[in-house]
């Protein structure tokens, strides 16, 4: 008897997931920041460990609209250090991140943030697209720069 089935024995690209992952952090940014935008790169049950608290895909939003003011000028992400490990329908990846967050200051100077993170994230297909489900943020190192 010859079986003959229709499932994918292909693991997902690392590539792929570090693709997902840059998306993620590019969508950050309160220049170009949109709640949609995300619809295509997390689940709608996404959930997230950040700032010590667990919080739902929208809690996560207004936190992060919560950052978002006049006086920022620019943010920055730099992710580094990967570990991906891929299977057929979902992928985990561990990898270290440096935010650096520059604003104005009330007396008119540059102030720079830069805080280190240590972050892994688990991600699914959801029908042909790959997607984050959970997200863990560590922060490790926080250093002020002008205040």
């Amino acid at each position: 008897m010859l079986l003959v089935g229709c499932a994918s024995t292909q693991y997902m690209a690392k590539q792929d997931v570090k693709d997902v992952l840059h998306e993620f952090f590019h969508n950050l940014d309160f220049q170009k920041y949109e709640r949609d935008n995300f619809r295509a790169i997390v689940t709608d049950d996404f959930h997230i460990y950040e700032a010590g608290k667990h919080m739902s895909r929208d809690e996560f939003f207004d936190f992060i609209e919560s950052t978002h003011s006049d006086a920022s000028i620019s943010n920055d992400w730099l992710l580094s250090d990967f570990q991906i490990a891929t299977g057929h329908r979902s992928a985990h990846i561990s990898y270290k991140n440096v935010g650096t967050f520059v604003s104005k200051t009330e007396k008119g100077k540059e102030a720079v943030l830069k805080i280190h993170w240590l972050e892994n994230a688990y991600l699914v297909k959801e029908g042909r697209h790959l997607k984050i489900k959970f997200l863990h943020s560590e922060e490790i190192k926080r250093e002020t720069e002008g205040n």
